[in-house]
């Protein structure tokens, strides 16, 4: 998959056990074998709205304003958790349609988003050095 890529998933396991429905937003190529994943919100609830890194927020995030992308919503992308697929589990979940593929961020948002995540105190200096690929690697 493409960097950027956003993915609904009908099934994503949150942390706390529960499963529901969230669009999730693939931040590297996957390669390596595994695909760094953030997860997003329409609800701005102790966030900013201001397009770009909300890196001092309560919750780091990044946020996109309605027709700043394909989302139908304002989106927060949550940066203060950073999931890590493999490929074949994003590969599954997709051949047996519990997650679809339905847009991608333009390169221009994506490397903002890549440069406030860098930076966010949440990623794993592994998941760093991915990202950090990535942002290299757009044009």
């Amino acid at each position: 998959m493409t960097p950027g890529t956003l993915l609904f998933d009908r099934n994503f396991i949150y942390s706390d056990g529960t499963v529901g429905e969230k669009i999730l937003v693939i931040l590297n190529d996957g390669e390596i074998g595994k695909y760094v994943v953030v997860k997003t919100t329409s609800k701005g609830i102790h966030k900013g709205n201001i397009f770009g890194c909300q890196s001092s927020d309560r919750y780091p995030n990044f946020f996109l304003p309605l027709h700043s992308t394909c989302l139908r919503k304002d989106t927060w992308v949550g940066l203060d958790q950073f999931f890590e697929f493999t490929q074949q589990d994003v590969l599954n979940k997709v051949f047996t349609q519990q997650m679809h593929q339905f847009g991608l961020l333009p390169n221009a948002i994506l490397k903002q988003l890549l440069d406030c995540a860098i930076n966010c105190d949440d990623i794993t200096k592994e998941q760093e050095k991915i990202l950090q690929t990535t942002y290299k690697s757009i044009s």
